[in-house]
């Protein structure tokens, strides 16, 4: 019997990356966990491209939890044309220039093709309107980046429509976020593994984090003059409720669950019960902001809460003892 081979793989879901981070900083702290040892591919979207780039670029956990932490304000800092509300539909919520220069910081200048182990970032090209999975130098023969910059495969992997700017990437794919087709890239970890690293299917096992799932996205108005409105034209307007950001956090979390539940039947087990994915999320009654730096406190305390509950379990499908 061969031994497993891990994927560790972390979903989008902006600033609300905290809460894998700080999983992974517990996992780290509690098991003194060499991360390139115990897995042997990465793969991260979004929010999760930050972690999972940071992870394979040998960054610990608890710089990767800090990040957020000292950097959040700033990266989500308003543009100030965006309040004005008549200016909104002529930018994005904010200005990717923070975000990309404190990725230059963290990861330096190195390349995809210098990057140590499997690593995938999904992405999606705007412009060619197909996706573009960002990927180390793992199988001989295949890499179509390596020159391109950690950085910028993660900043473009990161630039959700309506919150930041399209990211160009050599000056010819106008890319963004990867979350559009795969916010939760255990399916695409799991399937390149299979098919590029010829690992058999059934050796391979997933640590999936998710960042969160609200269950309140359009709850329906309840005796209020709205309804009336509402009811007389469900189109796609502000003035409907279909707000643009709240309706890519749906697509998003719909994607999600999705994939979780593919790559589960594709292992042939249920969803409810995989021995083979481990997921940990939360759901919330409360809607979940992409944005809201204001919550960190609250991503913390139910990252802590979310691993003392699954440690025996987490450590027993880890191989840890």
């Amino acid at each position: 019997m061969n031994a497993p081979f891990y994927i560790l793989s972390i979903d989008g879901g902006g600033y609300r990356g905290l809460f894998s981070a700080h999983i992974l900083r517990r996992m780290e702290e509690a098991w003194g966990l060499n991360w390139h040892r115990q897995f042997g591919m990465f793969a991260g979207t979004s929010t999760g491209s930050i972690i999972a780039a940071g992870l394979a670029s040998n960054i610990s956990a608890k710089e990767l939890s800090e990040f957020y932490i000292t950097h959040g304000k700033k990266i989500f800092r308003k543009r100030w044309r965006s309040r004005l509300d008549f200016l909104k539909i002529l930018t994005s919520k904010y200005s990717s220039t923070t975000l990309q220069s404190l990725l230059e910081d963290v990861l330096g200048s190195t390349t995809l093709g210098q990057v140590p182990v499997p690593l995938i970032i999904p992405a999606v090209d705007i412009g060619n309107g197909c996706v573009h999975v960002f990927k180390s130098k793992y199988a001989d023969g295949f890499i179509r980046d390596p020159g391109v910059k950690l950085s910028d495969a993660v900043l473009a992997s990161c630039s959700a429509p309506t919150y930041f700017d399209p990211h160009v990437v050599d000056g010819k794919y106008q890319l963004v976020d990867g979350g559009i087709w795969a916010n939760n890239p255990s399916l695409a970890a799991a399937i390149d593994a299979q098919y590029r690293l010829k690992v058999p299917l059934s050796d391979i096992r997933v640590l999936s984090l998710g960042t969160g799932k609200s269950k309140t996205f359009y709850p329906r108005s309840q005796g209020c003059w709205k309804d009336w409105f509402i009811r007389s034209w469900q189109g796609w307007g502000f003035a409907t409720r279909w707000q643009r950001s709240k309706l890519l956090d749906l697509i998003l979390n719909l994607q999600s669950d999705s994939a979780h539940n593919m790559l589960c039947l594709l292992f042939n087990e249920s969803p409810l019960a995989s021995t083979r994915v481990f997921r940990m999320t939360f759901d919330s009654d409360q809607c979940l902001p992409m944005d809201a730096v204001c919550h960190g406190d609250d991503w913390i305390t139910r990252a802590d809460h979310c691993f003392t509950h699954n440690a025996p379990r987490l450590k027993e499908f880890l191989g840890l003892g």
